[in-house]
């Protein structure tokens, strides 16, 4: 039995209060990104200043295992992967 990945809306709705609900995330292509070193959050420089170099989607989501790291954190979603900032609210959608 195969797991069902959640939508990025699904996520949003249960990581976020209603109020505080982003309405429009970013979205951008990981590639396009990757081109460019660099994203409309600047997740890419971060996680490269801490030592992950992000190459595909599946990087992304290397953050969540730094047992150091507090304040990103990643989750795979239908349309790629889904970053959020904790102390800011923020969030952005990599797509592949």
């Amino acid at each position: 039995m195969s797991a069902t990945i959640e939508t990025l809306a699904a996520l949003l709705r249960r990581y976020c209060e209603d109020d505080d609900e982003p309405r429009d995330v970013p979205r951008i292509s990981l590639a396009e990104a990757v081109r460019q070193g660099d994203d409309p959050l600047h997740i890419l420089p971060y996680f490269a200043s801490l030592g992950h170099i992000v190459r595909c989607l599946d990087d992304l989501l290397l953050i969540n295992g730094d047992d150091t790291e507090d304040e990103v954190h990643s989750f795979r979603v239908a349309e790629g992967v889904a970053v959020t900032v904790a102390s800011d609210g923020l969030w952005l959608l990599f797509e592949p």
